[in-house]
């Protein structure tokens, strides 16, 4: 009992001995006027790069919204592959493998389980299991792009279905 009352002292006393040194704590900050050593002026342009950037290449499961120039997500659901395809929109179809797509600058080259989407020089391939489809144009916009896009760990899949539209 005894070592209780001496744990309790320790504490009272290191709370007092704190709580004293942080109200005696006080700290003084000078703020003196000084002259500048030039006249001020217009901040100096960015020196330009005669280097281009590097194209952009790998795989990227998100590879379509990777360049909004080519297309733009609208929609996205993540889930079992029945549920996924349960939101495909009406009318969707497969696009057949080997198939070329073309939507502004961008082409999107359609294998039996992934896609390459290119732009420039820049490739991003869309990684095994992905499959796409295409949609008819509904209240006025274009013709869009469903893809379905499948990771398979043991037993277990799990699907995102993303819906696109072209810029």
């Amino acid at each position: 009992m005894l070592r209780y009352f001496a744990i309790a002292f320790v504490l009272v006393v290191g709370s007092v001995v704190a709580v004293t040194a942080y109200r005696h704590y006080v700290l003084h900050i000078v703020v003196r006027g000084g002259r500048a050593t030039m006249q001020p002026r217009a901040a100096a342009r960015d020196v330009s790069s005669h280097h281009a950037p590097p194209p952009l290449r790998g795989d990227a499961p998100w590879a379509l919204s990777a360049l909004p120039e080519c297309m733009i997500q609208t929609q996205e659901w993540k889930g079992t592959l029945a549920w996924v395809r349960g939101h495909l929109p009406r009318l969707a179809r497969l696009v057949a493998p080997s198939s070329t797509l073309r939507y502004n600058n961008c082409t999107i080259v359609v294998s039996r389980d992934d896609a390459v989407v290119s732009r420039g020089s820049d490739r991003l391939r869309i990684p095994p299991i992905a499959h796409l489809y295409r949609f008819p144009a509904a209240n006025g916009r274009p013709q869009g792009i469903a893809l379905i896009r499948s990771d398979c760990v043991r037993a277990a899949c799990r699907s995102v279905l993303r819906i696109y539209s072209p810029t």
